[in-house]
């Protein structure tokens, strides 16, 4: 049962990964990426859901959760075995989908 689960893990990461990398191709006001921009979003309350890859250091993950969690955004870590989580991890280990279109 634990292969399942990490089976429906691996897909749930690569379909939220897959979601964030379509919108930035098409929609660009849709989302963010790299530490400071994605910060500056949570904090006015305007993120949906925020990629982390786990390469980065648990201090900054432990930044974005403490960030995340007054304004009711979801946070997801991004295993970088997969391609979607190396191509995360190479746009700046981190990225969020926002909850509407923003023009800052």
């Amino acid at each position: 049962s634990e292969d399942v689960l990490a089976q429906e893990d691996v897909m749930e990461e690569k379909k939220i990964v897959g979601k964030f990398l379509e919108m930035l191709a098409t929609k660009q006001n849709m989302v963010a990426y790299g530490e400071a921009d994605v910060m500056s979003k949570i904090k006015i309350g305007i993120v949906d859901t925020v990629l982390l890859s786990e390469d980065l250091p648990d201090e900054k993950i432990e930044e974005f959760e403490e960030a995340a969690k007054p304004v009711g955004t979801n946070i997801k870590i991004i295993s970088t075995q997969t391609r979607e989580g190396a191509q995360l991890r190479d746009l700046g280990k981190v990225a969020a989908i926002l909850r509407y279109e923003y023009h800052g």
